[in-house]
């Protein structure tokens, strides 16, 4: 364990190596494109109106009320749902570098992560362009997205860590993860707010929800929204656990994974 904890923060350390990997990544896949990966940017903003207009509608909310925290709910799951699916198949898809080159294998799932976050400071361009045509007040509580956003990255990298080793153990799980992680965007308030579902019987799935908890604990801050001190205990002690989850995976299992590939 304690050669796995010195190997993780030596790794993490070293944000040119992986960073660097990740920005390859991202310059390989948008290669000869004009935009390059604001493509992924105008698709989202695209999914945003179009699907935040019709909703609105549909909940009879406030458009100007109900489109910031759609899209920053979408914004902010999209980079969950991509570091996790991904990360369920981070080591099955560098299967070939494993073999070839020794590499701590924390270095591709950090590289992955990294990609993601890179993908997501380019949509937080949707959050300005709807704060000039929307505006909300700004508080100083908008800093607390700084927090929030660590400890959902300690949650996602945890989680991507155990999935990656599980997938490489066993295929079939990937699959499943992607299945299960598009029941669980119906279930976490995204499309629908807490306020809609405040007094009926599925409030408590904003309390039980994990991916609720960690979504919030960067949007509302980013609107400008109060967020309790039970948020923050419950969403630091799903980072731990996560994290405490993946150590765990990565101490036992990182010398074998190798030959399950």
């Amino acid at each position: 364990m304690q050669l796995a904890v010195k190997e993780i923060l030596t790794q993490a350390a070293r944000p040119d190596r992986w960073g660097t990997l990740a920005l390859m990544d991202i310059s390989l896949r948008y290669r000869r494109t004009v935009i390059g990966p604001l493509w992924i940017t105008l698709t989202l903003a695209a999914t945003i109106a179009s699907v935040g207009t019709v909703y609105a509608a549909l909940f009879k909310q406030d458009i100007a009320a109900f489109l910031p925290s759609f899209a920053v709910g979408l914004i902010v799951w999209t980079l969950m749902a991509a570091t996790l699916q991904e990360g369920s198949n981070v080591f099955v898809a560098s299967g070939h570098l494993i073999k070839a080159v020794p590499a701590p294998l924390i270095v591709h799932v950090l590289q992955m992560i990294a990609r993601n976050v890179l993908i997501f400071a380019h949509h937080l361009v949707i959050v300005v362009l709807l704060y000039v045509v929307m505006p909300w007040p700004l508080h100083w509580s908008m800093l607390l997205a700084l927090p929030g956003f660590a400890i959902l990255f300690l949650a996602l990298l945890g989680g991507a860590v155990a999935l990656g080793m599980l997938c490489a153990r066993f295929r079939d799980i990937g699959s499943a993860i992607v299945s299960g992680l598009q029941f669980v965007f119906f279930l976490t308030p995204i499309i629908w707010t807490e306020d809609s579902a405040r007094g009926t019987a599925f409030h408590w799935l904003t309390w039980v929800n994990p991916f609720a908890t960690l979504l919030d604990l960067v949007r509302r801050p980013l609107l400008s929204q109060p967020t309790d001190a039970e948020q923050w205990l419950l969403g630091a002690l799903y980072a731990i656990v996560l994290a405490v989850i993946g150590l765990g995976c990565y101490a036992k299992y990182r010398h074998r994974v190798a030959y399950w590939l």
